[in-house]
């Protein structure tokens, strides 16, 4: 155990030093505020204060921690040993050039994204006015550096005190934003999309989608049964998260009440690993969420506690107080549509901050490191790029001992369209991501 000395404990402060101590460094932390407490104890200790305490282990704090308001403003950020850093300090006799609790606490609570930025069409925080692409580390897990620089210096101060790292861990995920390309979309809408084919001049569209719907040919987004197998290849089993809302806008799966589609959910959820994915309007729309919510539950007759926003889109607090109002215990949604990297600056889940109600919520945050369409549709990467990015975002997850969790669409494996030669991007993914 390690003791720390600081003027007082805040909500703050104590949530992030059981995510830097206890789940990234497997250390048992303490807090005092007596300095005669803190002088007489004989084991590992440190000073969490503005100024130091004689000659002890001594970490400078800068003032977030100990606020309860939200303003708007930018850490600093130096370097340090070549890895960015955030709220520097200039005391010398700090045993670091930062306040590592400050910056992962920034990162962590994503305390920018309360701020009011100028949003993309989705109502989307943009990656592009994140400190992350703006210092050009997004791609690095910080809060982990940070919390290896920390254990650093503590183990060369307290000989006897030992690190317990996670070990690295693979978790395939698979969104059914279109749970079929042709199949089970009533007449009003093939019609419609027949239309719009021919117009365009799409005439393998057209063509398709008639053989699918005369049986001659399967839906090209039926692609469960290979999602199955290649990762059976693996021992793996993906989750599933089911866009399960009505038709409008972008949320355009097929009918909730469609008997196949039911059939589908209850073959795909035999792991018990089907979740919601939210859609864009119940977003503002509590009682919305609530309806999707349930009806999924319905059909797979459980409850469902796992889930993943539709877009990506997540509005702070308010979209994760609903998720968490609603029962939802682990939600997959941090991550950027236009970006990989680490939008949190953390490769392992933690838990949610609300920095409204300056409170931890018992709801589990898993970051997603990578998604599909962020390297075909944002990036628009070649085939070698999108290998060469995998490659080095699994190898920066592996490093760190974190979480790689992978984000694709059931359209992926299609060989259709825009997806055709993404299968073999995506084996090289799993063998790499497995091994």
């Amino acid at each position: 155990m390690i003791l720390i000395y600081t003027p007082s404990v805040p909500n703050r402060l104590r949530y992030i030093s059981k995510l830097i101590f206890n789940d990234l460094l497997g250390i048992e932390c303490a807090f005092t505020t007596f300095r005669d407490d803190f002088a007489s104890f004989q084991g590992p200790k440190l000073v969490y204060a503005p100024v130091p305490e004689g000659d002890e282990l001594f970490i400078e704090s800068a003032t977030l921690l100990f606020e309860e308001t939200i303003y708007s403003f930018e850490p600093g950020i130096s370097h340090e040993d070549r890895i960015p850093v955030l709220f520097p300090c200039a005391n010398k006799q700090a045993a670091l050039p930062f306040d590592p609790f400050a910056a992962s606490f920034y990162m962590v609570s994503r305390y920018e994204e309360y701020e009011r930025h100028k949003h993309d069409k989705y109502g989307r925080f943009p990656a592009q006015s994140s400190i992350a692409v703006k210092g050009k580390f997004l791609e690095l897990p910080v809060v982990h550096f940070w919390a290896d620089k920390l254990a650093d210096i503590i183990t060369r101060r307290f000989q006897g005190i030992k690190i317990q790292r996670h070990q690295y861990a693979f978790i395939p995920t698979i969104d059914i934003d279109h749970a079929y390309a042709f199949r089970c979309r009533g007449f009003t809408r093939t019609a419609g999309g027949m239309f719009r084919s021919s117009m365009n001049f799409n005439f393998y569209d057209v063509f398709m989608r008639f053989k699918v719907l005369t049986g001659a040919e399967n839906d090209p987004f039926d692609t469960y049964d290979f999602i199955k197998k290649v990762h059976a290849g693996y021992n793996l089993d993906p989750y599933y998260f089911v866009l399960f809302a009505d038709y409008g806008g972008n949320d355009n799966n097929i009918s909730v009440s469609n008997k196949a589609f039911h059939q589908l959910l209850l073959k795909l959820d035999q792991g018990k690993k089907v979740g919601l994915h939210p859609s864009l309007t119940s977003g503002q729309h509590f009682k919305k969420l609530d309806q999707e919510h349930t009806g999924l539950s319905h059909v797979l007759g459980r409850d469902i506690n796992i889930s993943r926003q539709h877009f990506l889109k997540i509005s702070f607090p308010r979209t994760y107080r609903n998720l968490s109002n609603l029962g939802i215990t682990d939600d997959f949604s941090m991550g950027y549509a236009s970006h990989p990297g680490f939008r949190s600056g953390m490769a392992r889940p933690f838990w949610f901050f609300d920095l409204a109600k300056n409170e931890a919520v018992p709801l589990k945050i898993h970051p997603v490191t990578l998604m599909d369409v962020t390297m075909k549709d944002y990036l628009r990467l070649t085939p070698e790029q999108s290998i060469e990015t995998i490659h080095r975002l699994i190898s920066m997850v592996r490093s760190v001992g974190g979480e790689f969790i992978s984000l694709c669409h059931n359209e992926t494996f299609s060989e259709y369209g825009r997806w055709l030669g993404w299968r073999s991007i995506y084996d090289e993914l799993l063998r790499f991501a497995a091994r």
